[in-house]
């Protein structure tokens, strides 16, 4: 078997020395495995850090699409805000004006009743055994049993559920 280089083959004489060379040999072979184990690490974090990068940007694109979605939506609602808006006034429009046509009818039938009434009772005053004209259903032609029209000093109102002149529905 060969002599390792820096050992001696026998004696006593030579010995210290090839024990240091010794010591030095196995000195560098330490450094390297430890260079090499802190290039290990180094590759190992490398490696981490690149699979770190990948799922970054597998969640970045998760959220700029999210943030598309989002966009897509708002403009969306606001679109539907605007479509909203716009039929609730045409709505709260045509309310105002069947209000106002319901006012027009009510003051129209509230003063043909009155003419009718100062005629009745013209009529009455000169022949007063004369009838008042009865309707089919035996009630005044002027009386409705469901709806009665009263005016007040906030103007006429409709008033349901009377089932004659006064007296409430039970």
């Amino acid at each position: 078997m060969a002599t390792p280089v820096g050992w001696s083959q026998g004696g006593s004489g030579s010995g210290s020395g090839s024990v240091c060379l010794a010591f030095d040999q196995l000195r560098d072979v330490i450094e390297s495995q430890e260079e090499l184990i802190h290039q290990l690490r180094n590759v190992e974090e490398k490696a981490a850090h690149a699979k770190t990068k990948v799922l970054l940007a597998k969640e970045e694109e998760k959220l700029q699409f999210a943030l598309g979605e989002v966009e897509v939506l708002s403009k969306q609602l606001e679109k539907e805000k605007l479509a909203f808006e716009k039929a609730l006034s045409t709505v709260k429009s045509r309310a105002l004006q069947e209000s106002s046509k319901k006012d027009q009818l009510i003051t129209k039938c509230n003063g043909r009743r009155e003419a009718r009434a100062s005629s009745h009772a013209y009529i009455h005053g000169l022949f007063p055994n004369s009838p008042v004209p009865v309707s089919r259903a035996g009630f005044h032609p002027n009386f409705c049993p469901r709806l009665r029209i009263q005016a007040g000093p906030g103007g006429p109102h409709l008033r349901k559920g009377l089932q004659g002149p006064g007296r409430p529905r039970k």
